[in-house]
């Protein structure tokens, strides 16, 4: 299809935190951004215009997503809509994931009554630090989920918590949270192909690493650094993205500084 209208909702990982460029420019940062860029470059190349928003706003959850955000992207009526939700939400009982399912399930549903063409990502797969080996089988219940619902709706789905790209390191930002810029942009490649885009990031090379490479005193700062500061949070009860707003709130046409927008021309190939 001739996508010409673009809206991302989700959490951080649509966001787009990690990407090298998201402290100082977010617009054009993260998977969902660097997606935009390959719709508007085919849009260019059949000679339409491309809008995009940007509704995904960090540690929302899923049902945030799928009520706020979702009404808030049928507002904007645009052709595509990709979903990664479901992170946040790693520590929820069965009963509540039952309760998550339905609030899914509803939110699709007003997507595909829309009339909107949307593409669902799964959750991440927690398996690159064995920190998080606890939360794994809640990872793959949230995931299995997520497929579960997509297929009924007939709706694709981006394979996150099955690439097995994402048990090294070099996909994942310092925080081992976020996807860095390669794992950004193997997300946007995956979204891509459902979509059948012309051009695609190059695959960056590295040299594979997982957390046994990691030095202990590396291991303890990012524990003091990027932990400790989440376990006060879920203390508090309080999220990371209270006072943040959407970068991109409304749909506009693509456009992006020169820095981010060479960057991003030189990792483009065509498929």
């Amino acid at each position: 299809m001739n996508i010409r209208s673009y809206v991302a909702i989700g959490d951080s990982l649509s966001e787009g935190m990690g990407d090298r460029f998201f402290l100082d420019h977010r617009v054009g940062s993260g998977w969902t951004d660097r997606l935009a860029h390959l719709l508007a470059t085919d849009a260019a190349d059949r000679g339409d215009s491309f809008e995009y928003a940007n509704i995904a706003i960090r540690g929302c959850k899923l049902e945030d997503i799928m009520e706020d955000q979702v009404e808030h992207a049928i507002a904007l009526r645009p052709d595509l809509v990709t979903i990664l939700a479901g992170s946040n939400n790693f520590f929820s009982n069965v009963e509540t994931v039952e309760r998550l399912e339905r609030i899914f399930r509803a939110g699709l549903q007003r997507l595909k009554i829309a009339g909107i063409h949307v593409v669902v990502a799964n959750t991440i797969n927690p398996c690159h630090l064995r920190f998080f080996g606890p939360v794994r089988p809640n990872a793959l219940r949230m995931s299995r989920m997520i497929d579960r619902v997509a297929a009924d709706l007939g709706f694709p789905v981006i394979d996150v918590f099955g690439m097995s790209e994402l048990e090294h390191l070099e996909f994942w930002h310092r925080d081992m949270v976020h996807f860095s810029a390669i794992g950004h942009a193997q997300i946007a490649n995956a979204a891509a192909e459902l979509l059948d885009t012309t051009a695609r990031y190059s695959p960056s090379d590295y040299e594979p690493s997982f957390a046994a490479d990691r030095p202990l005193r590396e291991t303890v700062a990012w524990f003091l650094r990027d932990v400790v500061p989440f376990i006060d949070r879920r203390l508090r009860r309080t999220s990371s993205g209270v006072g943040i707003a959407p970068k991109l709130p409304a749909l506009v046409p693509w456009a992006l500084v020169p820095e981010v927008e060479d960057y991003l021309r030189r990792e483009l190939v065509a498929v």
